[in-house]
């Protein structure tokens, strides 16, 4: 059966992302009626961020090797270990059950948000690492959609083309744990020329920008 994990992160309930990913799901379920849909707020219902206990844990895994999932979701051992696994391991589940992953993602000083940043660092685990003797790994063959919006434009031959923190960020992370293998981003960009003065000339490019980033994620959503 189908099944999208849909992970918003926009502490603002109109932003951009938001709609774009939003326009991906409503497209992915029409698609998929049968299909399996979670979604995840991480404005609303913030992921604490990795504490001492997972880094013990995680610590642990790395000297074990350990990559037997069922084995994994054992691995805290002391009171505080299973306080903090409590809360990454229904994470890392939702991850592996899902057939596609979407991120609705906003630009925030050129790269992602606090909260994304806290739920990542919950999920990326080593057994989750691809193996390098195959390339592969528990996560491989899923499909992934990142929907962002940015203020300015950060695109090839832009003048901030280099402050883009947020894109290379993502394909290396991702690629750890191959989810690079369908990966496909959506850029919403020059968000902020609908209330920044000296913005308001790019209002048609944003316009235009938008545009495909929805018409990419409801043909992304049906492939």
């Amino acid at each position: 059966m189908p099944s999208l994990l849909h992970i918003d992160s926009s502490p603002r309930r109109s932003s951009v992302s938001r709609q774009v990913s939003a326009e991906f799901a409503e497209a992915w379920r029409e698609a998929h009626p049968e299909g399996t849909y979670v979604y995840r707020d991480l404005a609303a219902d913030p992921v604490p961020h990795i504490d001492d206990a997972q880094i013990e844990i995680m610590h642990r895994l790395e000297k074990t090797g350990l990559r037997d999932l069922d084995a994994v979701r054992e691995a805290a051992v002391t009171p505080e270990e299973k306080a903090s696994w409590a809360v990454a391991w229904p994470l890392i589940e939702e991850l592996l059950a899902a057939d596609t992953i979407l991120f609705g993602l906003p630009m925030y000083n050129f790269s992602v948000p606090s909260t994304f940043k806290a739920w990542f660092d919950r999920v990326l685990i080593a057994p989750l690492v691809t193996d390098p003797a195959t390339g592969k790994g528990p996560l491989s063959g899923k499909k992934v959609v990142v929907t962002t919006a940015r203020g300015g434009a950060y695109g090839p031959g832009t003048p901030r083309q280099d402050f883009d923190y947020q894109e290379p960020y993502l394909k290396a992370a991702l690629s750890m744990v191959a989810l690079t293998e369908d990966l496909t981003f959506l850029h919403s960009e020059m968000t902020k020329s609908a209330h920044v003065p000296r913005l308001l000339q790019f209002q048609e490019l944003a316009a235009t920008s938008y545009k495909e980033a929805v018409d990419g994620a409801r043909a992304a959503a049906t492939r």
